[in-house]
């Protein structure tokens, strides 16, 4: 493994570009801290106190919670059921012709390419995604200007396919230069610290691990850091600053928080903000914003407006259905010439991202020829 480092440490030039952190807006934690310092009257900032606390007293919410993506985004692989589920598992890259083998143990999950390195292991420390779409795996290796740099690793397990296939992204990428390329792509700090402030409620990477580690997007990474108002509440006090018509007055700040890791219209390539793009449908609330019905709709349209962040995505298209028609049976809208009862179908339908996750464009639109091909319907896309 020393020797998967060392060459690590010899990296000169971080490889740039998957998809999804392309030009990225930067957000760091101090974004998240701010809001929750503008709150508090005490000179000390406040801190995380996690989502266990906040159960004492919204149990209902907690519980619902429980049960979303959101509460499953981050694990230490040791304790991942899909790592779990890969021991012994085998995948050849279509592209590269090697040959990964998966191992796992107390330590987690680890995988190795015999045909380059014999049976030496190389580590898969984190799972990150909730499993909606997909799990890919992370390691965290030494830079060799002391820094801590990431490893995302090459093969993701995708809920579509029930099985491994290329990490999205990764089929661009270039033949590997050092050893650590062949497991994977290379993150540079700023983009392993995005990685993991979007996948966690609070963590700090500091010397190869991850300090004050709060995993999973838990009621802190929207709200801010809650420590000032569980000792407000706790004395039985008000706290009429902590609310969320605060934190949000309007439907863009709210998109805007969302955004912070499903992505914002400046934080894409001005290339892939076009309606031909197959990979917007991949960032929600850059779609959204380019849909007239969001542009119309005098800040009454936002996320919440169809999806409670609380709980797991619905699948029942009838309820997104009935939330159009309550706007469009009642606004000065066009009058649809089709059927009141295929709205998802033909103006949000589902876009295969490289054939193994799919999303539903949310540029709301009437489509044409430019459009990216939408799913075939026999696949399930949330599954």
């Amino acid at each position: 493994m020393w020797t998967l480092i060392v060459a690590t440490l010899l990296i000169g030039a971080i490889v740039f570009g998957a998809w999804w952190l392309r030009q990225a807006a930067d957000h760091s934690q101090t974004e998240f801290q701010n809001t929750a310092d503008s709150r508090s009257t005490s000179k000390s900032p406040p801190s995380f106190v996690g989502t266990t606390s906040c159960r004492s007293c919204h149990a209902e919410i907690s519980d619902l919670y429980s049960t979303s993506g959101h509460a499953h985004t981050f694990h230490a692989t040791k304790d991942s059921d899909f790592a779990k589920g890969l021991n012994g598992v085998t995948f050849e890259d279509p592209l590269r012709k090697d040959q990964f083998r998966y191992h796992f143990d107390s330590e987690g999950l680890a995988t190795s390419l015999p045909a380059k390195f014999g049976d030496e292991l190389f580590p898969l420390s984190y799972a990150l995604g909730s499993g909606t779409h997909g799990v890919t795996f992370l390691t965290l290796l030494p830079h060799r200007d002391g820094s801590t740099i990431g490893l995302e690793h090459r093969v993701t397990h995708y809920a579509q396919k029930s099985g491994l296939d290329l990490t999205v992204g990764h089929a661009y990428l270039g033949e590997p230069v050092e050893d650590a390329e062949h497991f994977g792509r290379v993150l540079s700090s700023r983009k392993l610290t995005q990685c993991i402030e979007c996948h966690t409620t609070s963590g700090r990477v500091e010397n190869g691990d991850i300090r004050e580690l709060i995993p999973h997007v838990g009621c802190e990474s929207c709200h801010g850091a809650a420590s000032h108002h569980v000792e407000i509440r706790t004395s039985g006090e008000e706290d009429a600053d902590f609310s969320t018509a605060k934190s949000w007055p309007d439907a863009m700040s709210e998109l805007r928080t969302c955004g912070r890791c499903h992505r914002l219209p400046e934080s894409i390539k001005k290339s892939e903000l076009v309606r031909e793009s197959k990979i917007l449908p991949r960032f929600q609330p850059a779609g959204l914003m380019q849909s007239p019905c969001f542009q119309k709709s005098e800040g009454a349209m936002r996320c919440t407006t169809c999806h409670d962040p609380h709980e797991k995505v619905s699948k029942d298209t009838t309820r997104y259905e009935r939330l159009c028609m309550d706007c469009h049976q009642t606004q000065t809208v066009a009058a649809c010439p089709k059927s009141s009862n295929n709205c998802i179908e033909c103006h949000m339908p589902p876009i295969s991202l490289e054939g193994v996750a799919s999303f539903h464009d949310h540029w709301i639109r009437i489509r044409n020829e430019k459009d990216p091909s939408v799913l075939q319907p026999e696949i399930d896309l949330e599954e």
